[in-house]
């Protein structure tokens, strides 16, 4: 109760935030709950022995984008894999590779010692590209609110936009950073040297929370389900939950396993390390507090370095070499976003400046990016967009008056969604209001095709809706402009002869009036 009536949930979470604002520098619950016989824990199903690459490598991470897996390691190998069963290998810059995040349609990797090659970028997961990136000892990336987010055993914090230009919003020495994960609108860091955890909400401001218990160090953390869940690296089998990030419940579960990666697909949290003694290595759970586990499926001692999801199944990697895949029995075709809305953007010289609004439904796991494809039938570009409140992006080198269509996806771990309905857009040499044909002289056989392009939107939303009249010589015709402002006519049976071509709306309370063009009618 607040001020003598109920808080709102909105009011609740509001008030939640300042409080944590004011007390980062404390856990508020502090509870070791067991988590002996998970109850409610899923059973994980068979885990199988991928066919490994020849010679195989010393496998540090694993990632999914673009309906490939790839793993990476300690060497100059990389593993490709549309299935994460059958697997081929290609040479990449030697290095020290230990993050690999997939965004923006390119995988990106950096190393996890201070070398020559810092980073290196793939489009398509076999050719990869060294460029110079942030100097540091990396153990963690991830992708949220539009940035890359790479976190160092060095206690340095760096972000990038584009994974070329980086900054360090963030750097104490003292801490070494393990993993970092993005979810609820939060980024969340994992340190080994005192058990802190490093909280951001924009990913360039930082804020350190004191370890929940004295001597737990945490090596890996994950989001999903609406849960952040970190876990401790020692072997010791604690690990924590939070929704917000700021206020974590401890648990413990038991056989003790060392935990150096998880994950969130299907529903279901994946952790994968190394026992200690016993005969399991992953543990699986729907909300992070209660897990189940599974015997490795090679030999005990294995330790696990990576593991991902994606397109119905999950990938690990260990530091043997070998690659291990189990398919979720759950039905995850409902797991992909729903469709971007309101698709919409202006046209320049031999450009499309594409936006929309992000897709509803995330599925079953955050959306990562969206993916514009234009195509005139006979040639197709594309571009991607990142995760913004309006994603957007250009797609370059289009012919002006030339008709395109247009259709957007949403990418998540498990895959794009469904298209958008096509939209037309037509590049423009100069994006003024203008009804043009598409050709100066006509047979009279051939219907005449308008192009009317750059109306603006109007006052009664943020895209045009006003009704577009073309003034065809005597002939009225009407349309409503598409999202991107331009519409499309077609008159039939036109009369012999030179005919003025013009078009009027009414925007914002103003009244536009198109140049005057003309078109010759030929028998």
């Amino acid at each position: 109760m607040m001020n003598g009536g109920p808080m709102s949930w909105t009011s609740v979470r509001r008030f939640l935030i300042a409080v944590a604002t004011t007390t980062l520098a404390a856990y508020v619950c502090i509870a070791v709950i067991p988590a002996r016989g998970a109850t409610g824990a899923p059973s994980l199903s068979t885990w199988n022995i991928a066919t490994a690459p020849s010679p195989t490598g010393s496998w540090s991470a694993v990632a999914f984008g673009d309906g490939q897996w790839i793993a990476l390691g300690h060497g100059s190998e990389v593993a490709v894999s549309s299935d994460g069963s059958d697997w081929t290998e290609y040479p990449v810059p030697a290095g020290s590779w230990q993050t690999l995040a997939y965004a923006n349609g390119e995988f990106v990797a950096l190393s996890s010692v201070n070398a020559t090659v810092e980073e290196m970028v793939s489009t398509n997961g076999t050719n990869w590209t060294a460029q110079s990136g942030p100097a540091g000892q990396w153990t963690g990336l991830t992708y949220g609110e539009g940035l890359f987010v790479a976190v160092g055993s060095h206690g340095q914090i760096v972000t990038s936009t584009n994974a070329v230009q980086w900054t360090q919003p963030w750097y104490h020495k003292n801490y070494d950073l393990t993993a970092v994960t993005y979810g609820n609108g939060q980024f969340v860091a994992t340190d080994a040297a005192m058990g802190a955890t490093i909280i951001s909400t924009n990913g360039l401001v930082w804020h350190r929370l004191l370890p929940l218990i004295h001597g737990v160090t945490w090596g890996a953390v994950a989001y999903g389900n609406g849960n952040f869940v970190e876990f401790d690296a020692s072997g010791s089998g604690y690990f924590a939950t939070s929704v917000y990030g700021y206020q974590w419940t401890l648990h413990r579960f038991a056989p003790a396993q060392e935990i150096n990666d998880a994950t969130f697909g299907c529903g279901t949290f994946i952790a994968a390390g190394q026992s200690s003694g016993s005969t399991n290595n992953f543990f699986a759970s729907t909300s992070g507090s209660t897990w189940s586990a599974s015997a490795v499926p090679t030999d005990a001692t294995s330790e696990w370095t990576g593991v991902a999801y994606g397109a119905h199944r999950f990938v690990a990697v260990d530091s043997a070499g070998d690659i291990a895949w189990s398919s979720y029995p759950a039905d995850c075709a409902a797991a992909v976003p729903s469709t971007p809305q309101q698709v919409s953007g202006n046209m320049h010289s031999g450009e499309a400046w594409t936006y929309m609004h992000p897709s509803v439904h995330a599925g079953g796991a955050r959306v990562n990016s969206y993916r514009v494809t234009i195509s005139n039938g006979t040639v197709t570009k594309q571009c991607t967009a990142p995760v913004y409140f309006q994603p957007n992006c250009i797609i370059r080198g289009l012919t002006n008056r030339e008709v395109y269509t247009v259709t957007t996806q949403a990418h998540n771990r498990f895959g794009y969604s469904a298209t958008t309905d096509p939209e037309f857009v037509i590049p423009v040499a100069s994006w003024s209001f203008r009804a043009v044909t598409t050709a100066p002289v006509i047979a009279q056989s051939t219907p005449v095709v308008i192009q009317v392009t750059g109306v603006i939107a109007n006052s009664q939303g943020i895209y045009p809706v006003t009704t577009i009249t073309v003034h065809f010589g005597a002939r009225l015709a009407y349309c409503h402009p598409n999202p991107f402002g331009e519409c499309l006519i077609t008159i039939a049976n036109p009369a012999v002869g030179a005919t003025s071509i013009y078009a009027t709306y009414t925007g914002y309370g103003r009244s536009y009036v198109s140049p005057t063009s003309h078109v010759t009618i030929e028998p």
